[in-house]
């Protein structure tokens, strides 16, 4: 089982990384590299607020560890 705050952020995190990818892969390494660091940021931060346990929670009840309330 994972905890809700990682399950949340790959939930979020791996099909945003691949849209990026998809979409900035002919452009210079750089601009897919600053996508990427906006990612992360935007995942930092819902991590930070709670947001990332709510979506896994609501999305895979029952095989995330609930963050202690």
């Amino acid at each position: 089982m994972l905890p809700a705050k990682l399950a949340g952020a790959l939930i979020l995190g791996v099909p945003a990384m691949a849209l990026a990818w998809l979409a900035l892969r002919r452009q210079p390494r750089a601009v897919l590299l600053f996508a990427l660091a906006l990612i992360l940021v935007g995942l930092g931060y819902l991590a930070a607020t709670g947001a990332s346990d709510e979506i896994a929670v609501k999305l895979l009840p029952g095989r995330v560890l609930r963050p202690a309330s």
